[in-house]
């Protein structure tokens, strides 16, 4: 873990060679170029909402819209699918002081879809799929999911450009509503 300015952490990718969040800071980062940027405080008025969350990651992004969503809603329905390729990343991100950002729903949520990659709820439905996301984004299409908001959370196009063809958004926009 490595701190970032608002309080919150970041690991940082040996892989890629990139920290997973800016240094800014991660909690507000997953807010404001997710959470806020796809407009969820006003898709929350809904009666339900689905969220595709490319590169999981520590789950910041997901945790950031269901605490944007419930906060407007609390009674919103969301059904999230998560891609991720390594399954040692959530894992890692639910432990204190991580998690301890988030609202207790949420750390619940978090913990269950890191451990067992799976969690259902009154209003939340949650899926890991673990993997490489250009192969996993291929059973998310075949399944008819269709997300209202994608969380599109690669690596840059410098150290992980498989992520940023083409082919991949042509896959990934099949699956948005």
């Amino acid at each position: 873990p490595q701190p970032t300015d608002d309080g919150s952490f970041t690991f940082f990718s040996e892989e890629f060679g990139e920290t997973f969040h800016s240094r800014y800071g991660a909690k507000d980062e997953a807010f404001q170029k997710f959470a806020i940027a796809t407009d969820l405080p006003d898709k929350a008025l809904r009666s339900q909402i689905r969220l595709l969350d490319v590169c999981y990651g520590l789950g910041y992004n997901t945790a950031a819209a269901l605490e944007t969503i419930w906060r407007v809603n609390p009674a919103c329905q969301v059904e999230v699918v998560g891609l991720e390729l390594d399954p040692t990343v959530p894992t890692a991100a639910i432990q204190p002081p991580l998690i301890d950002i988030w609202s207790g729903s949420v750390q619940e949520a978090l913990r269950a879809i890191a451990q067992f990659h799976h969690h259902k709820t009154n209003n939340l439905d949650a899926r890991l799929y673990l993997g490489d996301a250009r192969q996993t984004i291929q059973a998310v299409k075949q399944s008819g999911f269709q997300a209202d908001a994608i969380l599109f959370d690669p690596f840059s196009p410098r150290r992980c450009p498989q992520l940023w063809t083409i082919e991949f958004f042509s896959l990934v926009v099949a699956c948005l509503a």
